[in-house]
């Protein structure tokens, strides 16, 4: 589930969309994945504001059933985007502030961390841990305690000084912890914030953590990588057991219908359809990079930085492109000078296949590029 540099093959151009803009092309390279067993299945659309310029979709939703475009996925760190728009919600109601200190409002977390909520929304929190000491932490608590008790004992972990350096880490935990704070600070679970704040004020009737069991069926088959091929995973149908555990860092599961309209909502700066989520200063906001300085060299070189919620993207200094991957089988990015906004998942647990996010975006750019 380890983070991967973000593209940054953006033109900004003025175009004629027609309506198999780059889709044959996108086609083909998933079919000719799925032929190679690189991915058993997959969903992806382009859209331009409200009007989706196509969706396509390949493989198989369930043994000799078609993948279904209305299939409900897993996002993974895609789904740091709703947490970081459930924390901005807070902190424009005053509830939460930038600079609070996160042992000041998550039960347990050590008092000497001096980590507050900005350094969890741009993962400069200091808390990146690699290897299996990290991971030992997280099977103690996934899916067995809550959110706040793995907050506080991901804190007791080995950690360097706050705000010194972007460190996305193994999962991007800071919005774990995250999510522990809008626990907290809302009175509510991070489930309950969403569906009140989020998922139901934007008509996300396919957003959730856990899948209703009516909606179960729409659930596709997933796969994991082994070194015989690919191996079902998860039947069709078969959700994570409920638990108390919300995963901020990436457990929310939608269709691409409320992908593009949640993407919309930000591309339109905080409002979609008269409904209000944010103020657009505040989506101003979580799209300027917060991280200067303090990425890798090789981001720096690529205009790369960190808003909230998701990578920044600038070329000779203005805002490209918003947008983030999520466990090697799901990337989402808001294009902003063109307006843009492509989604591709497919259902293969992590590693996933990084390399095919990266070219279903370098077949789009390459079309802005020619003009088609």
């Amino acid at each position: 589930m380890k983070a991967i540099l973000f593209s940054t093959v953006m033109s900004v151009l003025t175009f004629s969309v027609s309506a198999d803009f780059a889709r044959d092309d996108v086609q083909a390279l998933l079919d000719q994945a799925v032929a190679d067993q690189r991915i058993p299945s997959a969903v992806a659309f382009l859209a331009r504001d409200d009007e989706i310029l196509w969706q396509v979709t390949s493989g198989e939703f369930s043994p000799g059933v078609p993948m279904r475009q209305d299939a409900i996925m897993p996002l993974a760190s895609v789904g740091k985007m709703f947490t970081a728009v459930a924390a901005m919600i807070l902190i424009e109601r005053g509830d939460l502030h930038l600079n609070d200190l996160v042992s000041d409002l998550v039960p347990g977390f050590p008092s000497d961390a001096g980590i507050t909520v900005h350094h969890l929304l741009t993962h400069t929190a200091g808390m990146t841990v690699d290897g299996s000491e990290f991971w030992d932490v997280w099977d103690k608590h996934v899916g067995v305690t809550t959110t706040t008790v793995f907050a506080a004992d991901l804190a007791n972990l080995p950690r360097t000084e706050p705000g010194t350096q972007f460190g996305y880490g193994q999962t991007g935990a800071s919005y774990e912890v995250l999510g522990a704070v809008i626990e907290n600070v809302s009175g509510s679970t991070l489930e309950a914030f969403m569906e009140d704040n989020i998922f139901n004020k934007l008509g996300l009737d396919d957003s959730s953590f856990y899948i209703p069991e009516s909606q179960a069926y729409r659930l596709p088959t997933v796969f994991v990588r082994t070194e015989a091929g690919l191996d079902i995973f998860r039947k069709q149908g078969e959700d994570f057991s409920r638990s108390t555990f919300f995963h901020g860092g990436g457990g929310v599961r939608s269709s691409t219908a409320d992908v593009h309209r949640f993407a919309r909502m930000l591309l339109n700066k905080g409002t979609l359809d008269q409904v209000h989520i944010l103020d657009s200063s505040t989506v101003d906001t979580m799209m300027t990079n917060q991280v200067a300085g303090k990425v890798p060299e090789r981001w720096r070189q690529r205009g790369l930085g960190w808003g909230y919620g998701a990578a920044v993207t600038y070329k000779d200094g203005t805002l490209q492109q918003y947008g983030w991957v999520g466990g090697g089988f799901a990337k989402l990015f808001l294009d902003i000078p063109n307006r843009l906004i492509g989604f591709i998942c497919f259902p293969l647990t992590p590693p996933g296949d990084n390399g095919l996010l990266h070219e279903f975006e370098t077949l789009i750019y390459r079309q802005l590029d020619r003009g088609d």
